[in-house]
């Protein structure tokens, strides 16, 4: 049923027949992560429709969707797909405009350039370059991982990580700035963040790093589980729950701590992170954000899954308005302040 109803948004979309609210709840169905298929079906079919007859091979199909799917807000990426027997370049521009949750991803005829018949179109040599297989994140949002971890990137941070080679033997990773980590845990495969000398490792667990370049130290509280903290030639130190590694990152010379977690990690207070998690939940999290008291008209409704994020100090109406779209229902204020959602739910 929601493939059915994706479906039919994107095609619209593709159209430009959406009004906004059906396309903020396209979006957002596209941020959920069970539509990648479809998607990347849409994607080759159009470029097979193209001015190239080539074939979009899965490495580039899935590079493209993984563009789409997790880019950082304000921001325009090029990608050039070059054909093997042609010189024609087909150019594929994805358009990122910003929007208070989640970039609005623009696809569709403004976003394929077709050349028209009879059309002149230069085409100017390149020289051949490697193929760019670093990721990069920058800013503050949710990235989530290839292996299911995922890390709230705080203000002026970023994540890098090269895709090739992520979640082979390792699954490592370069912070600049602030970050919260939830890994998912995998005995055979070390989660490793690197921050300058400093390396951090862990095999499934939640902690913070704090390695802003205009610190002098390079922060790592736990929050869950345990994190082994050192360099490339020794280990520092095994931090558990409320405890905290600081190094100097100039001298390496380091400290070990109990410190409350919950207050190194006020920062993600601002954001409202709803995580593919079930309206129950979600209502919960809303409801301590806000102050408010929240009620479900229906039973079913508790069965329907979000997933957004808000992390621009959004008011209640906008997070209400998102989200009530998202799943097909409604809300009201009663006359005492309390926020009613109301519509047929999910099964």
């Amino acid at each position: 049923m929601q493939q059915k109803k994706f479906e039919e948004l994107f095609e619209s979309y593709l159209k430009n027949e959406l009004s906004v609210s059906d396309e903020q709840k396209m979006m957002e169905m596209i941020r959920q992560n069970s539509h990648d298929d479809f998607i990347k079906e849409k994607i080759d079919l159009m470029l097979r429709e193209n001015s190239s007859s080539e074939l979009l091979d899965k490495e580039k199909s899935d590079y493209i969707l993984k563009r789409i799917l997790s880019d950082s807000e304000n921001s325009q990426k090029v990608i050039l797909l070059e054909p093997q027997r042609r010189n024609k370049r087909v150019v594929v521009r994805l358009l990122f405009a910003a929007a208070s949750i989640i970039a609005l991803i623009a696809i569709g005829n403004s976003l394929f350039f077709k050349p028209k018949t009879g059309d002149t179109i230069p085409v100017t040599e390149q020289p051949a370059i490697a193929e760019n297989t670093l990721v990069d994140f920058s800013g503050k949002q949710l990235v989530r991982l290839p292996d299911g971890s995922t890390v709230l990137l705080n203000d002026k941070s970023s994540l890098k990580y090269d895709q090739k080679s992520f979640n082979s033997k390792t699954r490592e990773v370069t912070l600049t700035g602030e970050a919260f980590f939830d890994i998912k845990r995998n005995e055979k495969k070390p989660f490793i963040v690197h921050t300058g000398k400093v390396q951090t490792k862990v095999l499934g667990t939640a902690f913070n790093i704090n390695a802003f370049d205009s610190s002098k130290n390079i922060e790592v509280t736990v929050a869950r589980g345990k994190v082994q903290v050192g360099d490339a030639e020794k280990i520092y130190g095994v931090i558990t729950p409320n405890q905290q590694i600081k190094v100097n990152r100039s001298t390496l010379n380091f400290e070990q701590n109990k410190i409350s977690a919950a207050v190194v990690t006020e920062w993600k207070s601002n954001y409202l992170i709803l995580d593919d998690i079930n309206m129950e939940e979600a209502v919960a999290l809303i409801s301590q954000k806000y102050k408010v008291q929240i009620l479900l008209s229906n039973e079913k409704i508790r069965n329907c899954r979000i997933t957004a994020s808000f992390l621009n100090e959004e008011d209640l109406d906008h997070v209400m308005q998102v989200i009530t779209s998202v799943i097909e229902t409604e809300y009201h204020y009663n006359k005492a302040g309390t926020v009613i959602i109301s519509g047929k739910g999910c099964e």
